[in-house]
């Protein structure tokens, strides 16, 4: 099972329903969302547990994705041996990684994020790139550009985590995603 937390996404919690929506289609989530606990297909791949506040966390081997929430997130979460996925102009998210030896997978408009969207087709159906390497479990993806299209309109940031979070857990992107 691959775990994922996501951190600091309260409110609508867009990026959750963006992760729970496309961990659903390719292979099924178990998720621990504040008061509810919901499993999306029988022997599901991802574990996912979204949280507002967190005060300690050591999951080596795990994906934390951050939102835009963080202030009730502790400077002293371990994120060691872990993937972390971000949006590059959360200045919260950055101080997070500081001094860790987490990996950062860096999504949003900027020149030198791993993903980032070069074009959108409509409201929702853009064209991303992952600008380089991404080192993940099961080997190396080189860079590419596929499609990502949802049934929501997501904005850019959920749409490329979701996105990451399949391509690290080992989705092929060849025919693009959906969710």
């Amino acid at each position: 099972m691959i775990n994922v937390v996501i951190c600091g996404d309260c409110g609508e919690k867009s990026l959750t329903r963006a992760v729970v929506n496309a961990c659903t289609k390719y292979g099924g989530a178990l998720v621990c969302d504040g008061d509810k606990i919901y499993r999306t297909q029988n022997a599901p791949r991802y574990l996912i547990f979204s949280m507002c506040t967190l005060a300690d966390l050591y999951l080596p081997d795990s994906i934390v994705i951050f939102g835009k929430a963080l202030m009730q997130i502790q400077k002293s979460i371990s994120l060691d041996n872990t993937i972390c996925v971000l949006d590059t102009e959360n200045n919260d998210a950055i101080n997070l990684l500081g001094g860790s030896s987490a990996l950062a997978v860096g999504c949003s408009m900027s020149e030198r994020d791993t993903l980032t969207v070069s074009g959108n087709i409509d409201e929702n159906t853009s064209l991303v790139s992952l600008r380089r390497d991404l080192r993940t479990p099961a080997g190396i993806i080189e860079p590419q550009d596929f499609i990502v299209k949802t049934d929501r309109s997501f904005s850019i940031y959920p749409r490329l985590a979701a996105a990451a979070i399949l391509l690290l857990g080992g989705t092929d992107s060849t025919d693009g995603f959906e969710f």
